[in-house]
C-alpha cells in the first residue's frame, strides 16, 4: 500500500504512517502527569497538585527557557533565567509547583532565576518531564540529565527512574503552545508612516534541524487548504524561525491564545497585537491620520 506523504517544508517529509519524527505512531502520545501527580501527593499531601493545563504550559515554557544543569561536582538544579522586570512568572510557577525558590541571579544584569537543586524535587521534576517533551534535543538534554540523576539513585539504594523514551505531539487542545510562545514567541508588527503598507506576524524560533518537525506541525495544525506560515533560516546559523504572517492567517490564532491565556508579559503584547490587527482588518491603516495612529500602538507592542 502507497503510503501517503506531505511536505510542508521541502526539506522534511512527514510520513502519516509513521508520524512526526519518522517514528512509529505507537511512539508518539500525549501528557501523561500520573506519576508525578502520585509522588506529589505522597510528598505533600496538605498541598493542592497543579492542574494538567498549568503543567503543559511549564512544560511549554521550559522547553523554551528551562536548563537541565550539570555541575562538574556532580549537583543538578533545574533553572528557569528571567529578566527581573518578568519575576511574576517565576513566583507563578513556585506557586503552582509548591517547591523551588526564586533568587536573584545577577543584581547588575536584573536578572532573577527559579531553582529546583534539591533531590526529592529534582525526583519531581524528572517525573513531570519524563517523557512528556516535544522538541527532540531538548528531549535528549534531559535524557541525559534523567540518567545522572538515576546513578545518584543507584548510589543511595533508590530505584531508578525508567526513561520513557516516547514523543509528545502538541495539539490545539493542550497549554504546550501557549508555554513556548511565552518562552520563544514574538508578537511583531510594522506599519510604514508614508505608506499604506503594513507587516503583521507571528514568530517562534528553535535551534537544529531536527526542531524543524515540531514547527511543520504546529503550522499543521490549523486545518486550511494551504500552509498559514512557513519555518525559515534565522541570521544566526542553526536558528530557524516559523513564520504566521498577514492578517487572515494571524486571526486563526485567536481562539487558541483565548483558551489558552500566556502567562508572561508576552500577554500584553499579544493583546496590542490582537487590537492592532483588528484595525488592519478594518482597513483603519489606509487613513493618513489613522495610521500614525496604528504606528504608535504598533511601537509599542514588546514594550
Amino acid at each position: 500500500m502507497k503510503k501517503d506523504i506531505k511536505t510542508i517544508n521541502k526539506n522534511i517529509p512527514i510520513d502519516n504512517n509513521l508520524g512526526l519524527y519518522g517514528l512509529n505512531k505507537k511512539d508518539e502520545r500525549s501528557f501523561d502527569f500520573t506519576l508525578f501527580y502520585t509522588k506529589f501527593s505522597e510528598m505533600y499531601p496538605n498541598k493542592e497538585r497543579p492542574n494538567s493545563l498549568f503543567l503543559e504550559w511549564f512544560i511549554g515554557f521550559s522547553e523554551g527557557e528551562g536548563c537541565f544543569c550539570l555541575a562538574k561536582r556532580g549537583d543538578l538544579s533545574f533553572v528557569i533565567t528571567q529578566s527581573t522586570l518578568d519575576i511574576a512568572v517565576l513566583n507563578y510557577i513556585k506557586n503552582k509547583l509548591c517547591f523551588g525558590k526564586v533568587i536573584v541571579q545577577s543584581s547588575k544584569q536584573q536578572t532573577h532565576r527559579y531553582v529546583v537543586q534539591d533531590m526529592d524535587n529534582i525526583y519531581l521534576i524528572c517525573l513531570l518531564f519524563n517523557g512528556n517533551m516535544v522538541f527532540p534535543t531538548r528531549g535528549a538534554r534531559f535524557g541525559s540529565f534523567l540518567s545522572f540523576f538515576n546513578e545518584k539513585l543507584l548510589k543511595k539504594g533508590i530505584k531508578p527512574i525508567p526513561i520513557v523514551d516516547n514523543h509528545i505531539i502538541p495539539s490545539l487542545n493542550d497549554a504546550w503552545l501557549s508555554g513556548i510562545t511565552d518562552g520563544e514567541g514574538c508578537f511583531t508588527s510594522s506599519i510604514l508612516s508614508n505608506s499604506s503598507a503594513y507587516r503583521i506576524r507571528f514568530i517562534l524560533t528553535q535551534k537544529w534541524d531536527i526542531n524543524k518537525a515540531v514547527f511543520i506541525h504546529i503550522l499543521s495544525l490549523f486545518n486550511t487548504d494551504k500552509s498559514i506560515g512557513s519555518i525559515v533560516p534565522h541570521s544566526i546559523p542553526n536558528v530557524w524561525e516559523l513564520r504566521i504572517n498577514g492578517v487572515k492567517n494571524c486571526k486563526l490564532l485567536f481562539p487558541y491564545f483565548e483558551k489558552y491565556s500566556l502567562q508572561t508579559k508576552k500577554k500584553l503584547s499579544y493583546l496590542k497585537w490582537k487590537e492592532l490587527l483588528s484595525k488592519l482588518e478594518n482597513g483603519e491603516h489606509l487613513d493618513e491620520n489613522k495610521r500614525l495612529v496604528l504606528k504608535e500602538l504598533s511601537k509599542k507592542i514588546n514594550k
